[in-house]
């Protein structure tokens, strides 16, 4: 048999000697003495086999595969989340749905991936439906989920210390709408909010940069620059500056600007943004082991937030 052909469980058997229940049990990992699992890795490694996860799934309790939905791969945080998360990876194959910020698909996605038979679904984004399967959800605090978050109050309690002396006027909240993102749009300010009495101003905008930046072109135009601008995530303080920079306003001799994440981008752009850094990738690492802990008789996690440290940068 030549090595580069396809070949099937019962070659493997013939190859090494041994039943196909033995070859099944391998490949399951069930008992099998170390002689026989020898033979078989090396028949396996030689033929380079790789089993159907699809059909290994139909046949046993455990599949090996778990579901991962996301709301845009165009993020940061979620790429150091899936890092973090294949980090500690046990053997498990990710099977990852793209939602672009859609509700109903992020609905679909869940129900789909459930069908699956995965082990278990790790959803980075809010989910509105029971499944059959362990699901763990990032970004959001749900009753009816375990979750995995970065603590979005302590990181808005960072930056108090920044705005005790300013008019609570001068100061302009860019972020999101918190029906869209509780977390993001309001558990981050709402230390700030407090601080400020809330008579500070407030202007709603989207995740992404570009649509930022025009909205706050729009802002400009009918008002004057706000002394201290706190955005919501790093890219949303990028749209802000770069119409900042159109206008020839000078961060921060006039404008100063500080935000959450502290992407690549908030190091390398000029000034350097001051942000609120999350170990995303640490965070990718719970998500995993909280779904695994999950599958056992007696979890012992719960709902673990982890908290972000101020990074000062020359915007502020």
């Amino acid at each position: 048999m030549s090595e580069k052909e396809r070949i099937t469980i019962n070659d493997i058997a013939r190859l090494a000697g041994v039943g196909k229940s033995t070859v099944s049990r391998y490949l399951n990992n069930g008992s099998i003495s170390a002689k026989t699992r020898a033979k078989l890795d090396a028949v396996v490694k030689e033929y380079d086999y790789e089993p159907n996860r699809f059909a290994q799934s139909l046949k046993k309790t455990s599949s090996g595969m778990i579901g991962v939905v996301v709301p845009t791969f165009a993020s940061f945080a979620l790429t150091e989340m899936m890092r973090g998360m294949d980090d500690v990876n046990q053997g498990d194959f990710f099977l990852t749905s793209n939602t672009y910020h859609d509700a109903k698909r992020q609905v679909e996605a869940v129900k789909q991936l459930a069908q699956q038979n995965v082990d278990g679904i790790v959803v980075m984004t809010a989910v509105l439906q029971q499944v059959s399967v362990p699901v763990v959800v990032q970004g959001q605090r749900s009753r009816h989920f375990e979750t995995v978050n970065v603590d979005n109050q302590h990181a808005g309690e960072l930056l108090v210390p920044l705005i005790a002396n300013v008019q609570p006027t001068d100061v302009l909240l860019l972020g999101v709408d918190p029906s869209s993102d509780y977390n993001v749009g309001q558990t981050r300010f709402n230390a700030i909010i407090q601080a400020l009495d809330n008579n500070m101003q407030r202007l709603y905008t989207t995740f992404d940069r570009t649509e930022t930046a025009e909205i706050m072109r729009n802002y400009l135009a009918t008002h004057t620059s706000p002394k201290y601008i706190i955005a919501a995530t790093d890219t949303i303080a990028l749209g802000a500056l770069a119409a900042l920079q159109e206008q020839h306003i000078a961060v921060p001799a006039n404008t100063k600007i500080v935000a959450f994440d502290n992407t690549p981008a908030a190091e390398i752009v000029t000034p350097g943004l001051s942000t609120v850094s999350f170990d995303y990738f640490a965070l990718g690492q719970w998500l995993y082991r909280r779904l695994k802990d999950l599958s056992q008789a007696e979890p012992v996690l719960t709902d673990p937030l982890l908290r972000g440290e101020l990074v000062r940068r020359s915007s502020w």
